[in-house]
């Protein structure tokens, strides 16, 4: 089928309308020209209210538009647009008023029930669908339930079901997410930090440990347990270890004291890797494999030098603490280990520095021999997979972050925050990211079996995907209209035909983002133009920093697009500027949709455009993900991956420096903030999604070819008309009342002729 557009039924309109303007005599256009004046202060004042971030004033100024003045096609068409808005707007608000209840009634049943872990995913949701997540918590039934997990959690530990403890802490901690209780949310975050780590520690050492809890905790959810361990699935320890020794940790941790972006020195690696292994020590689980755990006298007297060392380390000052002292430090356990446990001391070195490394940041981490082949070819650019985007969340859990466009993943139905719980039937629980690349990707035509969690299904939904080679094709447009012979997708840019407002949406950033986007451009140019664009930034993780400066200054004339600095503040690189020559778009009118999936490139593009007025920013604020990671050799088999600089967006006007992208611990500045704040509920995100994936997709006909008019394309306008995509009606809506200043002057420039 042909794509249906409520804006394109407005086509006979403009014809109609065009005709006696063009018709008009030297009088009557004396007689308008006042009427259009007012259309186009109107316009350019609702522009400039957007810019301003002004919610408020951009809503009354929208209500009062003079579309009596206006010309009579695009008057029509601002106001449909208007109108539906309202209507989604009533409609979406009934909806989550109902969901709410739905989720406090199925709350209040789970707590009657004694059902813990489903009262606090229904209390999670409740809160989501309000309007103030602090006040939801104040609620007599989420109080009572937030009461019982906090004295839930510690018998929890105590009994070592740190699988059930890590959900508990997951449910609290997210509770308390943007919400301005800040402590409550560091005390579960932290908590959860060292739950997440013991967890890990069972898939490594003690994986028939970890199975039991699995198939335990499975069981009181009242679904079917596993099936017996196999232990050829356990983690070869040999190789886990093999090559690994105290020069390789020290220099890491040396590079890491001088270079990394905080500076904070040797310290908070020490006391880190001191607490990751008295984590060890106390895990007593880890019997499995070292039966040594078992002894509680073995472990105290272990603990105890642990402990010691943490109370000698407080008294030491910064400027004696360097390699020396580490290298005495590390002697001094690996004797006592010697003494007691008799772990091995490749281990020992291991979880010390792994420790070491989370007192940094995320980012930063040793990359040691069993991954550094792993880590060369990621770098290295290999790209035989299915397609997806993965990173870890609170519960250490595989999550997709989302799946790449046209790749396999994403036509089999792949969606962003999935939970991959199984590869080819075998459990994730504490894998690691790298431990996930190595068994999703592999032989190109030999297919993977993913079992998804997915939030609202019951059961593990399990898709079976064939690799290919992923081709990173990460411009789109609004509605794809064939493939050319090559696989390549067509593309009908314009959301909004009459008013030529175009519409680009970028999934990364690579080495081809640039020259796509540039090609778009050309086919819009030789479509007519564009008054108007909305440039969808949404769910793009970022990628490379030169396709997001290009990008940038495709749409500015000149100033600072973003800087780096490193830990003394001092820049890092030369200010990239932009280039007046490369500004193809400059002036352009542009809306940038954002949200929380917005990282990376993602920001510098958006926060640059903000910082300059290029662009009105659309959405919610972006993720924060502003820093650039450095690797260092460390040995011929070990590689340390650091975080040493920061990415810094160009001062808006007022501002002596701009912001830093990256999120910080404990910062409330971070990323980029929208000019006009449009959230989306998680129905609209849900419907909107699976829309736009499944409208992308063009099916196969009778014959086995590619048939753009099949009836199983849904029709990507419902996005809009149906309230799926608040965000892009609001940017819709400010673009509509630009063009409506443009189309008047337009008439009046016509008239004159």
């Amino acid at each position: 089928m042909n794509r249906p557009s409520p804006i394109r039924r407005l086509m006979l309109l403009s014809a109609i309308a065009c005709a006696p303007v063009l018709l008009a005599t030297p009088a009557s256009y004396a007689a308008t020209s006042e009427l259009d004046d007012s259309v186009k202060q109107w316009a350019e004042q609702v522009w400039q209210t957007a810019l301003r971030g002004d919610r408020v004033g951009l809503e009354q100024q929208l209500g009062i538009a003079p579309i009596d003045d206006a010309p009579r096609s695009q008057a029509e068409r601002f106001r449909e647009s208007l109108e539906q808005r309202e209507i989604n707007r009533e409609r979406s608000l009934n909806e989550q008023a109902e969901a709410r209840e739905r989720a406090l009634s199925e709350m209040r049943e789970h707590l009657d029930a004694r059902d813990l872990s489903k009262a606090l995913r229904s209390a999670v949701e409740a809160q989501t669908l309000s309007d103030d997540l602090d006040a939801a918590l104040d609620e007599p039934d989420i109080a009572e339930l937030i009461e019982w997990a906090q004295q839930e959690i510690p018998r929890v530990k105590e009994s070592g079901d740190w699988l059930r403890a890590q959900e508990l802490l997951f449910r609290l901690r997210t509770l308390y997410d943007d919400t301005n209780m800040h402590d409550q949310y560091e005390l579960y975050d932290e908590q959860l930090e060292q739950v997440n780590r013991r967890v890990a520690l069972l898939s490594r050492y003690a994986p028939r440990k970890l199975h039991e809890l699995r198939s335990a905790n499975l069981k009181r959810l009242g679904e079917e347990p596993l099936q017996d361990f196999n232990p050829g699935n356990a983690v070869d320890l040999d190789d886990r270890l093999r090559g690994i020794d105290h020069r390789m940790l020290t220099g890491s941790l040396r590079t890491a004291a001088n270079e990394h972006i905080e500076g904070e020195g040797w310290r908070p690696m020490l006391v880190g890797g001191l607490e990751a292994l008295r984590l060890v020590i106390t895990t007593d689980m880890l019997s499995e494999t070292f039966p040594s755990l078992d002894d509680p006298a073995l472990v105290r007297r272990f603990v105890a030098q642990i402990d010691k060392e943490l109370r000698d380390l407080a008294s030491v000052s910064d400027r004696n603490l360097d390699g020396w002292a580490t290298n005495r430090l590390l002697d001094r356990l690996i004797q006592a280990n010697e003494r007691t446990v008799k772990l091995p001391n490749a281990m020992i070195f291991r979880e010390f520095g792994d420790g070491a490394m989370t007192r940094l940041d995320q980012f930063s981490e040793i990359i040691w021999p069993d991954n550094l082949r792993r880590f060369r070819q990621a770098t290295e650019g290999n790209f035989v997979g299915v397609g997806i985007l993965i990173r870890h969340n609170e519960m250490r859990e595989i999550v997709v972050i989302n799946p790449l466009e046209g790749t396999p993943a994403y036509f089999a139905g792949i969606k962003p925050e999935d939970v991959i719980a199984q590869v080819n039937g075998e459990s994730t629980v504490g894998w690691s990211l790298n431990d996930a690349v190595d068994e999703i990707t592999g032989p190109k035509g030999v297919p993977v079996k993913l079992g998804i969690r997915r939030e609202g299904e019951q059961d593990v939904l399990e898709f079976e995907i064939v690799r290919d080679t992923i081709r990173m094709l990460s411009v789109k447009g609004w509605w794809k209209t064939g493939l050319t012979d090559e696989g390549d997708p067509q593309w009908d840019w314009y959301l909004d035909d009459a008013n030529r407002i175009a519409y680009v949406r970028l999934s990364s950033f690579n080495e081809d983002t640039y020259s796509d986007l540039r090609k778009a451009w050309n086919e819009i140019n030789a479509s007519g133009g564009a008054n108007g664009l909305v440039l969808d930034l949404r769910y793009n993780p970022g990628g490379l920093l030169t396709s997001a400066v290009q990008i940038s200054n495709l749409f500015l004339r000149s100033g600072v697009i973003v800087s780096g600095e490193n830990k003394d503040g001092i820049r890092a690189w030369p200010d990239q500027p932009a280039r007046g020559s490369m500004a193809e778009l400059a002036g352009v009118p542009t809306v940038v949709l954002i949200n929380k999936g917005s990282a990376s490139g993602s920001e510098i593009v958006a926060g640059a455009l903000q910082a300059h007025g290029a662009a009105i920013i659309v959405g919610e604020r972006t993720y924060g993900k502003g820093s650039v990671q450095t690797v260092h050799q460390v040995a011929n088999n070990a590689a340390l991956k650091l975080t040493t600089q920061y990415y810094r967006l160009p001062a808006a006007p007022g501002e002596d420096r701009g912001r830093l992208v990256h999120r910080r611990p404990g910062a409330d500045v971070w990323g980029v903030d929208p000019d006009i704040e449009v959230t989306m509920t998680p129905s609209q995100f849900e419907q909107w999604y699976q829309v736009r994936q499944q409208a992308d997709i063009i099916p196969d006909d009778e014959d086995g070819n590619p048939d753009p008019l099949s009836p199983e394309r849904p029709d990507i306008n419902d996005t809009l008309t149906k309230g799926m995509d608040p965000q892009l009606e609001t940017a819709l809506l400010i673009l509509q009342a630009r063009a409506l200043g443009t189309a008047s002057t337009d008439e009046r420039h016509a008239a004159r002729e």
